[in-house]
This record gives C-alpha cells, structure tokens and sequence, in this order.
C-alpha cells in the first residue's frame, strides 16, 4: 500500500465497502494523469483517520466507483499541534506549510507580527493556494487527516488562542530554555502543543513581553540563527521525535 496513489474524499463517499465519488478533477488526474482504469488500485483517506484500499470498478469523465479491500488507521499523530505562522515571503511559508504537514502539524494559522509580510498577501486566491499544498502534501505522507488552516489574526488573538494548547510556547532566538527540555519534563505527555513562531525580522521585544504575560513559554532551538521558515519545522521535528507515538 505505501506506494499505491493517495487522495483525500469526503466520507460520505463510502457506503459501506463500496465508494462513489463524483469529482471532475480527481477522475481527470486518475485516468489522463496517471493513466488508470478499472481493476487498479487506489487509496483512498476520509479525512477522519482512515485509509482505504481500493479496486477502481469504474472511471468516467466526472464519476471514480470502486469497492474497499481493506482499511487501516493512517499515520496520524495522537498530539494536536498547532503552528501559529508569521506572514513570510511566500514560497517560504508555503515549504512550512508543505513540509508541517508532513511532520504531523494538525493546524495552521497565519499570524500577522510586527515584522510580518503585508496582510495582504494573504487574500482569498492564496488561502485556495495554500489549501492545495497542504492536501498535496497530505496525499503524499498519508496522513489520516486534512491539517486545517486557519484564517489570518493578530499577535495578540494568536496569543489567546494559543492557550487553548496544554502547551503554549513561543521560538525566541535569546536567552531562553532548550525546547528539549520542555518536551522530557517528567510526566504525562501533552495532548496538545501550541507553536508561536516569528517572522524575517525577528519577534519584537513587546511581543515577547506580551507573549510572557499571556503565560507563554519562550523556547531556544539552540545556539545558531534559524531562517523563519526554518525554525518552526526544526520545532516541529523535535516535537514529533519526542512525542509521536
């Protein structure tokens, strides 16, 4: 199964063992793309952490019907981890998005800091962009579920709402305690991680001062400089080493 092709559908396309999709777009790709008929093989994931074995029994122009030959949990995480992003140069927030979701990264939201890209960037068209990458990139590691993405907010309402988290941590290239350390704390593992991580000009001190006051914990990736799109992945890595079970 880890090499067959990977698509997200509604769950409602499964009635039992039998599945009927009615999408244009993904019967394009199965037959003029990847040159696919009737007797092979697909897998197929609800968004709800299951993935799915299955026999194309029909392709047409708008219509992909076939039958379930088995199911299976798909490498979904336990953790809730949530990146709260700065507004970057954008093909650079695109590879964290890309390669978050590859990590396990549950959500995503766009963070406008101080130092952030305009507001601007992130209009109607580039949420549909970014959507698609995430997918993409979904398919390709198959994750059980669809990471969501969020709509662009403030410092101060990522701050709020990243106390929702067991965890709440914000990327501080200072002084401030390893991240490792935070994640061998003794005792049961947490539920849920919140990540606050700043843009190309850095977090300002007033952000910082904010974020300490809402009860979230500055954390150092060590000794060396990290690029923006750099930081949060490195974060996301450690967090999966330390905790995806």
């Amino acid at each position: 199964m880890k090499n067959t092709y990977r698509f997200f559908i509604p769950p409602e396309s499964f009635r039992g063992d039998a599945v009927r999709v009615v999408d244009a777009d993904m019967a394009r790709q199965l037959s003029r793309v990847l040159r696919l008929g009737p007797g092979d093989r697909v897998l197929l994931l609800d968004g709800l952490g299951d993935v799915c074995e299955v026999e194309i029994a029909e392709l047409s122009r708008d219509l992909v019907a076939g039958r379930v030959l088995r199911r299976d949990l798909a490498g979904e995480p336990a953790l809730t981890l949530t990146i709260y992003l700065a507004m970057i140069r954008p093909e650079r927030f695109e590879w964290v998005l890309q390669k978050g979701t590859e990590l396990g990264v549950r959500r995503f939201v766009p963070v406008q800091f101080a130092r952030s890209q305009a507001a601007d960037r992130a209009d109607g068209r580039k949420a549909e962009r970014w959507r698609k990458i995430i997918r993409e990139a979904a398919e390709q590691s198959c994750r059980g579920r669809l990471p969501e993405l969020g709509d662009p907010i403030s410092f101060a309402d990522a701050c709020a709402a990243a106390l929702s988290a067991n965890i709440a941590m914000i990327l501080w290239e200072g002084t401030a305690p390893p991240l490792r350390d935070l994640l061998r704390r003794p005792g049961p593992p947490p539920d849920s991680i919140a990540i606050l991580s700043g843009p190309e000009g850095g977090i300002t001190d007033d952000e910082l001062t904010a974020a300490r006051e809402h009860g979230i914990m500055p954390v150092s990736l060590g000794s060396r400089i990290l690029r923006a799109e750099t930081a949060p992945i490195a974060a996301a890595a450690a967090i999966s080493y330390e905790l995806d079970r």
